[in-house]
C-alpha cells in the first residue's frame, strides 16, 4: 500500500527537476543575478521537500546526518547529488563565477533528468500493458516540464514589476511550452485510457477514484487549458499594445492560479497510478 508521501516526492521531485530546466528558456544575462538565486533557492527546498519524502518512505528519520549520510540506492545518491549541485549552483552567482555556474547549471539538468529516469524504472512493475515502461518514464519527463514551466514562468512574470523593459515574448515562452507540455499530457492519458479498455483484470472504478479521475480531468487539463487561453489574450501583441504592464501582470496572475490546477492534477495523476496501478 503506498502512503501520501510517495505522491508528494514524486510530484515534487518532478517540480524541482522540471522548474530548474525550464530556466533555460530566460536567456543568461536577460535579468539580474538575484532572480537565479530565488530560484536556485525556491528549487533547492522543493529538492529537499521531496528527500525528506524520501527518507520517509525508507522508514528513516528525517535528520541532517541521515538526509546526507543515508545512500541506499541510486536513486537517493541521485537525489543528494541534485541538492548539493542545486546549493552550489545557488551559492555560486554571490561569486559571479560564469564559468562555474554554467557548469553547474547544465550539470544539475543532468543530474536531475537522470533521477527522474530512475525514478520512473522503480515503477516499472506497476505498468500493466506493452510499451508501458516507454509511456510511463516520457509522462514522468513531460510532467516535469509541465510543472516546471507553470512554476518558473509564474516566477518569471513577477520579474516585469523589476524590470518592465523585459520583452514580452519571453514570458509567451513559458506560455507556449505550458500549452505543448499539457497536450503532450493530454495525449498520453487518452493512450493510456485507450490500453486501459483493452485490457484486462484491471482494477474498476468506484465512486471514490471516479471523483479523482474527473478532477485530473476538470481541474487538471480543463482548467489549466482554460487559464492557457486566458493568459495566451492577455499577451497577445493587441493587449500588449494598450498596456503591457497591465497584461504581463494579469498573465502571471493566471499562471498563479495555473499553478494550482497544474498540482492538483498531477497529484490526482499519481494517486490513481499508485492506487489503481494504471497511468491517467
Amino acid at each position: 500500500m503506498f502512503s501520501i508521501a510517495e505522491i508528494f516526492y514524486l510530484v515534487f521531485s518532478q517540480l524541482a527537476v522540471g522548474g530548474f530546466v525550464t530556466m533555460l528558456l530566460i536567456p543568461k544575462g536577460l535579468v539580474g543575478a538575484n532572480f537565479y538565486r530565488l530560484m536556485g533557492g525556491i528549487y533547492l527546498l522543493v529538492s529537499g521537500l521531496a528527500r525528506c519524502a524520501n527518507l520517509y518512505l525508507q522508514e528513516q528519520l528525517i535528520t541532517f546526518s541521515s538526509f546526507f549520510g543515508f545512500w541506499q540506492d541510486t536513486e537517493a545518491v541521485l537525489v543528494i547529488s541534485f541538492v548539493l549541485i542545486i546549493f552550489a549552483y545557488t551559492l555560486s552567482w554571490w561569486f559571479k563565477s560564469s564559468l562555474i555556474t554554467d557548469i553547474l547549471f547544465f550539470l544539475g539538468i543532468l543530474c536531475g533528468s537522470v533521477w527522474i529516469l530512475f525514478t520512473a524504472i522503480s515503477y516499472f512493475q506497476i505498468v500493466q500493458f506493452p510499451g508501458g515502461q516507454f509511456i510511463l518514464t516520457f509522462q514522468f519527463l513531460v510532467s516535469a516540464v509541465l510543472l516546471g514551466a507553470v512554476h518558473t514562468g509564474m516566477w518569471f512574470g513577477h520579474w516585469y514589476l523589476v524590470t518592465p523593459e523585459l520583452p514580452v515574448h519571453y514570458l509567451r515562452r513559458f506560455n507556449t511550452v505550458l500549452l505543448c507540455t499539457l497536450i503532450a499530457t493530454i495525449s498520453l492519458f487518452c493512450i493510456n485510457m485507450f490500453f486501459r479498455s483493452q485490457a484486462k483484470d484491471v482494477v474498476q472504478f468506484n465512486f471514490h477514484y471516479q471523483l479523482i479521475f474527473w478532477m485530473r480531468l476538470g481541474i487538471g487539463f480543463g482548467g489549466t487549458l482554460i487559464l492557457y487561453f486566458i493568459s495566451w489574450d492577455c499577451l497577445r501583441p493587441k493587449s500588449v499594445a494598450k498596456d503591457e504592464v497591465g497584461a504581463t501582470r494579469a498573465a502571471t496572475g493566471f499562471l498563479f492560479i495555473a499553478i494550482i490546477t497544474v498540482f492538483l492534477g498531477e497529484f490526482c495523476s499519481r494517486y490513481l497510478f499508485l492506487s489503481m496501478q494504471f497511468l491517467f
